[in-house]
């Protein structure tokens, strides 16, 4: 029996927000609202897994300071399992500060994730016991090149990836063949293509095109558009959820969890959609990239919610 439904390998960072009260002004003081919490696309994908009840471990770099304190504490909160994180002493846990207009939405970011580097395919050989039993492996490109080859060369049957950003999206095209699932936004799935997806038609031809390159799962958010999923056999596409936004940050990451979970319980690319646009919903009304009280009676509810109306 698998000790785990998922491994996570990616970065584990300190996130610190400033929310400008009003508009933003280059160069000047503005006031608004600061606060931390626990981030990384890894670890946010992880966090939100564990809150749904997956057993979730993750492979990932820590410093020996209080950022990776707080880190270790939140994880202990959502039962996150980070018992074969590196714990490094001479480096600086990763930092990302990021900078909202009044709205929410992201104006300007800055990530410090040198320590990211060191998650090494020595490191993956190390842990190899706990990723050869996982049923399913997800990572992101915050990792080497090397790292994600060595990931894809041994487990790309069960390996699902986020390609965070455009810039870093194209250390993927070499290794999507075979690949289990990959989770693209717009401008990334158009980098990864060589496609426009500027329309939910172009995300089904760009989708298509992935699976020609040996894609079996693709996910394609399209903003306020919402997303599209497609298993090769069908591509399915629904809008957002309506509702009241607070936060952009980290809706992909939620969105992936609800696709992930149901590739774990039921892997159907309408089951993935909905529960993907179902947890960014949850996101998006949150203060923080990781809705804290989140659980699977919360996903199974906000779903029940929009199931009889005109969202689906």
């Amino acid at each position: 029996m698998n000790k785990t439904d998922i491994v996570v390998v990616g970065a584990s960072n300190l996130d610190i927000y400033a929310t400008s009260s009003a508009a933003l002004v280059e160069a000047d003081s503005n006031p608004g609202h600061v606060y931390t919490t626990p981030g990384g696309v890894g670890r946010n994908i992880a966090e939100n897994l564990a809150r749904l009840g997956c057993r979730t471990q993750m492979l990932t770099a820590l410093g020996q300071d209080s950022f990776a304190e707080a880190i270790i504490a939140n994880a202990r909160d959502a039962k996150l399992d980070l018992s074969a994180a590196l714990r490094l002493p001479h480096f600086s846990t990763s930092v990302y500060v990021c900078i909202n207009k009044p709205d929410g939405d992201i104006a300007v970011a800055v990530s410090a994730m040198d320590i990211s580097q060191q998650i090494t395919p020595e490191y993956l050989s190390d842990c190899s016991g706990v990723l050869d039993d996982a049923p399913l492996i997800v990572t992101e490109t915050n990792l080497s090149q090397e790292t994600l080859h060595a990931l894809w060369r041994q487990y790309r049957h069960k390996l699902c990836v986020d390609c965070v950003s455009t810039a870093k999206s194209v250390k993927l095209s070499p290794i999507l063949d075979g690949l289990y699932c990959l989770k693209a936004n717009r401008g990334e799935a158009a980098t990864v293509t060589g496609l426009p997806v500027t329309t939910v038609k172009e995300a089904e031809l760009a989708a298509e095109k992935l699976h020609s390159s040996g894609v079996r799962y693709v996910i394609i958010t399209l903003g306020e558009d919402g997303a599209l999923v497609s298993d090769g056999r069908e591509a399915v596409s629904m809008p957002l959820m309506p509702g009241v936004t607070r936060n952009t940050s980290g809706c992909g990451d939620a969105f992936f969890a609800g696709a992930i979970l149901a590739l774990i319980k039921q892997p159907a690319a309408k089951q993935m959609l909905r529960n993907g646009l179902a947890m960014a919903r949850l996101c998006a009304a949150a203060d923080m990239p990781v809705f804290q009280t989140l659980d699977l009676h919360m996903l199974t509810e906000t779903l029940q919610i929009y199931q009889g109306g005109s969202w689906q």
